[in-house]
């Protein structure tokens, strides 16, 4: 049972962590008196948690029929990765202008359990990559970068759809990335991230129809 002051606030925080590691899948009609049962609350806070994420646009309300986990379209996928881009595109530019020693030595650790792996954990493996990601935005030190990064429904998002590819195909380029950073190469740095992020596009059509085919 949620207790706090303002219920609402938790209770959009579970839900939210309930849509991202997949408890509520994309598609599925949220009823709202079981959530409201199985939370432990009223309808009142619930409804205000539920308009709170439709505005992270992780749920939609559909006329005469209910309120839903929403369900991305190819296109607002693909919408998400542009965004991606030009956010991380900025962040590894000033990353590579800022970072400090322990910050460098702390994003080469993170690959260091994967290296010269021929069977790498996928689970683990995505972990690692946003926490990755995360800190770029954290070591750009531009706190309105970060925020727009963190609070907005891109880093939900993109924690929610996954890896697009798999970590033998994608564990160089995160060290490449690192390695740009530590040579203070900004431009290549820059075009390492671009190309990791817009690789990864390509297959979100592929790998989503792929998906959709295994749920059937």
């Amino acid at each position: 049972m949620i207790e706090h002051s303002d219920l609402s606030f938790p209770v959009y925080q579970q839900l939210k962590k309930m849509i991202l590691n997949g408890e509520l899948k994309p598609g599925e009609k949220l009823l709202q008196e079981k959530l409201a049962q199985n939370l432990g609350i009223s309808r009142t806070p619930l409804l205000k948690a539920l308009q709170m994420l439709e505005f992270d646009y992780l749920v939609e309300s559909i006329p005469r029929r209910g309120m839903f986990v929403k369900k991305l379209t190819e296109k607002e996928m693909m919408d998400i990765y542009d965004v991606r881009e030009g956010i991380e595109s900025v962040a590894v530019r000033l990353v590579t202008e800022r970072i400090k020693s322990d910050q460098l030595e702390t994003l080469r650790s993170l690959w260091e359990p994967f290296a010269d792996k021929e069977d790498i954990d996928a689970n683990e493996y995505r972990k690692v990559d946003e926490q990755f990601h995360a800190l770029l935005l954290d070591y750009s030190q531009n706190e309105i970068l970060n925020k727009t990064y963190s609070q907005s429904l891109i880093k939900g998002r993109i924690i929610q759809m996954g890896l697009q590819r798999p970590p033998k195909e994608t564990i160089q380029e995160h060290l490449d990335l690192v390695a740009a950073i530590a040579d203070g190469n900004a431009n290549r740095a820059e075009k390492i991230i671009k190309h990791h992020i817009r690789k990864s596009k390509q297959l979100i059509v592929k790998n989503l129809k792929r998906l959709e085919t295994s749920e059937r």
